[in-house]
């Protein structure tokens, strides 16, 4: 609950710099628009489908498929962060 929660929060404060136009360089806002439009509706939709394949992977690829997910969602949003100033 808490990686969906961390994307909605995302979403909301994402689109709110994104419309703002925070974005000062041309990284920062590449990298803002696919967090925003990429990765965030991936990370629920393969946080969704894990839950569909615990049975068949197992609890332990269970987890490591949705910690490589949240890692990977986590550092692009880090990242735009800082480059957002």
């Amino acid at each position: 609950m808490l990686v969906l929660t961390a994307a909605f929060w995302w979403g909301v404060e994402g689109y709110a710099v994104f419309e703002g136009g925070y974005a000062r360089s041309q990284i920062a806002d590449g990298l803002l628009r696919f967090s925003l439009l990429i990765l965030t509706p991936a990370l629920v939709l393969i946080w969704l489908a894990a839950a569909w394949l615990r049975r068949r992977v197992g609890e332990g690829g269970y987890w490591q498929m949705l910690g490589l997910v949240a890692m990977i969602w986590a550092s692009s949003v880090l990242a735009t962060r800082m480059l957002l100033g």
